[in-house]
């Protein structure tokens, strides 16, 4: 009978855990290392992850390979084990840290339901595993748009296991994943999105106005410092670049680490210009704790407030709503989408086809106010009725006029053309404006 070896033992202080006869693992750091003796030689080499059962899995197959004996086969990996390998591989290339809570969210929501359903291991995955998995979501409240990207991510997994080997084929190959269709979205209004300002305090005042007059992201505003604005001369602006925020660790990026320069409203600089340079972020931390006053505000206490303040006005959204309202208001304004794209950086494509959508319905608009306005003026120049002629030419005329300006003016222009209390910076008719979430 053979002797039975104790599972683990100390070289070099290092504490190694014996896989078979001959490979051992340890820990290095985070990362888990294989050890073997070959000859008079002693070798080692990185398994490439922070996981256990992982670095187990490797070191087995590493024995066979040793031994002569047949790999391990594909597809009788544990799921947790390729979920946590996956998330291992896309933290080493860097990936941001909300993509990485992303990941890691859905994919071990995934591995559960996959445990409650009796499912362990990768071979046992199914087509109906997955759409049970939709369902599921459906049913917990999900939006179809939130379903569609969870299967996204759980399929990219899929395509990494077969990779690497750990699947022989991916069980949803030669499907194809239906995208939902982009429904229209609300959007605030500039006379509700100065409701909103006006009823915040302090640096959630500043952050919603920032929001509101520039269209940026809340993760832009909050990793805003002193020196990234340009308030003085023509044009001011605020960079929008990366920076690190805790020294020795992974910088901020902005998405898609694309930088450019913003240009400020005359509103946004005149609040800017009364913030004293206390610390290094524009917005203050808003709890104001010692230990955390150096890093910047944290945006889901951006979005706790916000929803307080939705609640009193009777409205709904979040923090990117403001973002999607500048880009609506920008297109009813006449802001070509050039101009935009250079203000707000990447556009989602669906968001993008909504705006499309926004302006053809505009130009359409001004299309049948054109076309009225010259039957008006055929109507006088043939002499066939000018009283009516004029009227009809007058109210054409009239309703013009109430549209805002048009052109390359930028949003705090138009802004300022509209009262406060009135519809904004939309223009156009009542029923174009109803159809789009606006009041005449």
């Amino acid at each position: 009978m053979a002797h039975e070896r104790p599972p683990r033992g100390r070289q070099a202080g290092r504490e190694y855990e014996r896989i078979g006869e001959r490979v051992s693992i340890f820990l290095n750091g985070r990362v888990w290392y294989a050890n073997w003796q070959e000859g008079p030689k002693q070798k080692r080499q990185t398994l490439g992850t922070r996981n256990h059962d992982v670095a187990r899995q490797k070191a087995r197959a590493l024995e066979g390979q040793l031994s002569g004996a047949v790999p391990r086969q594909a597809g009788t990996f544990d799921i947790a084990g390729v979920v946590q390998a996956y998330l291992d591989v896309q933290e080493s290339n860097d990936r941001a840290a909300k993509t990485m809570m992303k990941y890691r969210d859905v994919l071990n929501r995934f591995a559960a339901h996959c445990r409650d359903a009796g499912v362990r291991l990768m071979h046992a995955l199914s087509v109906q595993t997955l759409d049970d998995f939709a369902v599921q979501r459906r049913r917990d409240g999900m939006a179809a748009k939130t379903v569609y990207t969870e299967l996204t991510i759980v399929r990219q997994w899929l395509n990494f296991a077969v990779t690497r080997r750990m699947l022989t084929m991916s069980p949803v190959a030669g499907t194809k994943l239906v995208k939902p269709k982009p429904g229209p979205r609300d959007y605030w209004r500039q006379d509700e999105l100065d409701a909103i300002v006006d009823s915040a305090k302090g640096p959630y005042k500043a952050a919603y106005l920032l929001m509101s007059e520039t269209g940026m992201r809340v993760g832009e505003v909050i990793h805003l410092t002193h020196d990234d604005l340009m308030l003085d001369g023509p044009t001011p602006v605020a960079h929008i670049r990366a920076k690190e925020v805790v020294p020795g660790e992974k910088p901020w990026r902005p998405k898609n680490g694309e930088e450019r320069a913003v240009p400020l409203s005359d509103r946004a600089v005149s609040m800017l210009r009364t913030f004293p340079r206390r610390r290094r972020w524009v917005i203050d931390r808003m709890n104001g704790t010692t230990a955390t006053a150096a890093q910047p505000a944290n945006d889901r206490h951006i979005l706790a407030y916000l929803k307080t303040v939705l609640a009193k006005l009777g409205l709904e959204g979040t923090n990117h709503k403001f973002r999607h309202s500048f880009c609506t208001i920008a297109v009813l304004a006449g802001v070509d989408f050039f101009t935009l794209r250079r203000w707000v950086g990447h556009i989602d494509e669906e968001a993008l086809k909504i705006y499309v959508h926004i302006a053809d319905e505009q130009a359409q608009f001004s299309m049948r106010q054109l076309a009225e306005r010259r039957e008006a003026d055929r109507a006088r120049a043939a002499g066939k009725g000018p009283g009516k002629a004029s009227r009809a030419a007058g109210d054409v005329g009239a309703d013009t006029r109430a549209k805002p300006a048009r052109g390359r003016q930028g949003i705090s222009k138009v802004s300022a053309k509209s009262s406060r209390g009135g519809r904004g910076a939309g223009g156009g008719s009542a029923k174009f404006q109803q159809s789009h979430g606006g009041q005449q």
